[in-house]
């Protein structure tokens, strides 16, 4: 029996100018997926909102817009703040905004400001208080 090559791990996000923001939007089974990567603050949250409002219309009323997060080392809380209401405009339009993924600082931020829910992050990957290296 033969065994089938594993596929290649998926491209690491691109974009950004300056390099410091980096995105990639692909469909998935069920919606749209944006993985973000790099940092997140007050110099290129108009950028993030551009990403995000373009990844919008990919998806019908009622699909999922999943982000991941896992590549992101800094978020601040412009960042934070764009995130949040995309996630208003997101619901206007039929759509359920999720963060599947994050880094240990994402997930520190979201615990620190009780915003995980919100943005329908798992709590069981928020970083538990004084720990930043939890995955």
């Amino acid at each position: 029996m033969t065994r089938s090559p594993t596929p290649p791990p998926p491209p690491p996000p691109t974009g950004g100018a300056d390099g410091r923001l980096r995105h990639r939007t692909e469909p998935t089974g069920s919606g749209t997926a944006v993985r973000l990567g790099g940092e997140i603050d007050l110099d290129n949250a108009d950028e993030l909102k551009a990403v995000l409002t373009a990844a919008l219309p990919l998806g019908g009323a009622g699909t999922p817009l999943t982000l991941d997060m896992s590549d992101v080392s800094f978020c601040d809380s412009t960042g934070l703040n764009t995130l949040l209401r995309f996630r208003l405009l997101a619901a206007a339009r039929q759509r359920r905004l999720s963060v599947v993924a994050a880094s240990a600082q994402v997930a520190r931020l979201f615990a620190l400001t009780r915003t995980g829910d919100l943005l329908e992050f798992p709590a069981a990957e928020a970083a538990p208080d004084g720990d930043d290296h939890a995955p």
